[in-house]
């Protein structure tokens, strides 16, 4: 039985029916559930925003590049709803390209075995992250696929490659900006596996041209402004250094038990790999700044740091002893195990609030071409009632200046982008939502110390326009007064 297995396996079409069934059945349960992460919710709300016929960066802002946005719009537009199913399993085809180009690049410099353990160690090194981390469709899963591209076909050495790798490379960047820093990296592939002074321009202006199409396609000013300018805040802006080494320390050591096998043999290598493969290496080094990146150290992050890493322990794998290999895929079965277990019950590591007590009393309250203004941060409701977000704010975060992993309160407005209010208040002026929901009552994610009151012109514009508010779920509810 053994050897007809083998048999199977060594057989052509095996690696990508093997890959592509381990794909189906570890994101099974993205395919099955809906919300994994709250940052789905955000890119769902400007998709909402585009698909009722608004502009990005006008009615669908965030700090992050228009890909994914648009994606959302399309799925949106082609399905009728904002259900994130058709998304989830979009991603998975995504990683399933991924696996396929990483293992294709394993095997050309490593044989069979290389490809085997390259795949694998991809596959499983995206999904064993906690479920908001791994079964989610944001923007570092839309990313990855093409870095890992960019990252392999930088190697190459041809002219065609060379172009390739600038187009994916820049297709990544514009779905998750810290994929730029991948320049580097690939600047060196080119130079040490291909004829520079050629390819180094083919590569730039393969890059050049999804950035001519997002010109055509988008606001420039405001595309550079919201997705590379207001970050500055947002990167450095109340960072304290115990709780920087604190998350940074505890989401390494979570990423290295998750991912020991390929952590442990890409170390294995020491200094004749870094020597053989110094761009992969670059390619790990610039992803880890990645990760550090606002010193928040979110488990998706690390997605950047996972193709060249899987091929780093797969070129030392494929030399070890078949016990040492047979202990490795049982650490990496275990893992994987695990977390596709743990995706079924996303609520034991993270548990979200509710969204549809509100999102229904919004969907009562309004027509599916309404907008709505949440004064707080709670994307869910503007997913799950449909509805398009006022101002094209996915959080009024842009106006008072809080964010993940920082301390709340009012001196965070200094930080907000300076955009961010003026824009808020001509954009309800000229179209006045037709609610606008304070969650401050409820302290949702912090808004407990950012009340209304702390923005007087817009505190008069909602005493000037709306009735007095009704409570739903907690929140207050102002509804736009009848003319």
């Amino acid at each position: 039985m053994h050897s007809a297995l083998s048999d199977k396996l060594a057989r052509p079409w095996a690696p990508l029916a093997v890959f592509a069934g381990s794909v189906a059945v570890l994101r099974l349960p993205s395919f099955v559930g809906q919300l994994f992460d709250p940052d789905e919710a955000a890119v769902s709300a400007q998709g909402i925003g585009l698909w009722r016929g608004g502009e990005m960066y006008i009615d669908g802002i965030d700090r992050k590049p228009p890909l994914a946005p648009f994606i959302y719009e399309w799925s949106h537009r082609l399905t009728g709803d904002t259900d994130l199913r058709p998304l989830h399993v979009l991603v998975g085809l995504l990683l399933l390209g991924a696996v396929v180009v990483v293992a294709a690049e394993a095997r050309r410099d490593g044989g069979r075995v290389a490809m085997w353990w390259g795949g694998a160690l991809m596959l499983t090194g995206a999904l064993a992250m906690v479920p908001v981390d791994a079964q989610a469709a944001n923007y570092g899963h839309f990313a990855l696929p093409f870095g890992a591209v960019a990252m392999v076909a930088a190697r190459r050495g041809t002219d065609r490659a060379a172009f390739v790798a600038g187009l994916a490379l820049a297709i990544a960047t514009l779905t998750r900006q810290t994929w730029a820093i991948g320049v580097i990296p690939a600047a060196i592939a080119i130079h040490r596996y291909g004829n520079w002074r050629r390819h180094l321009p083919i590569a730039f202006v393969g890059g050049v041209l999804p950035i001519l199409v997002v010109a055509a396609a988008v606001r420039w000013d405001d595309f550079y402004y919201w997705t590379f300018i207001s970050n500055g805040s947002f990167v450095l802006g109340g960072a304290q250094l115990s709780s920087i080494v604190v998350r940074g320390l505890s989401a390494a050591l979570l990423f290295g038990a998750l991912h020991f096998v390929a952590v442990r043999f890409a170390l294995a290598g020491g200094r004749d790999s870094i020597e053989r493969d110094l761009d992969l290496w670059v390619w790990v080094a610039t992803g880890l700044i990645a990760v550090a990146a606002g010193f928040r150290f979110y488990g998706h992050y690390w997605l950047q740091v996972v193709p060249p890493l899987a091929l780093l322990a797969a070129s030392e794998l494929r030399t070890r002893a078949d016990e040492v290999q047979r202990r490795a895929r049982n650490i990496v079965g275990i893992t994987a195990i695990a977390a596709f277990a743990l995706a079924w019950a996303p609520g034991l590591v993270r548990s979200l609030p509710d969204p549809k007590p509100l999102a229904n009393a919004v969907a009562d309250l309004t027509d599916e071409d309404d907008t709505v203004l949440i004064w707080g941060n709670f994307p869910e409701v503007y997913w799950t009632a449909e509805r398009a977000p006022a101002a094209g704010f996915v959080s009024m975060d842009f106006v008072t200046g809080r964010s993940g992993a920082r301390e709340n309160g009012p001196q965070t407005i200094r930080d907000a982008p300076n955009r961010g209010y003026p824009h808020l208040l001509a954009s309800i002026e000229t179209e006045p939502p037709a609610l606008i929901i304070d969650t401050q009552p409820s302290e949702l994610r912090g808004y407990g110390d950012y009340p209304i009151a702390l923005f007087p012109e817009l505190e008069a514009f909602i005493r000037e326009n709306y009735d007095p508010p009704i409570i739903v779920d907690g929140v207050d509810v102002y509804r736009l007064s009848s003319p």
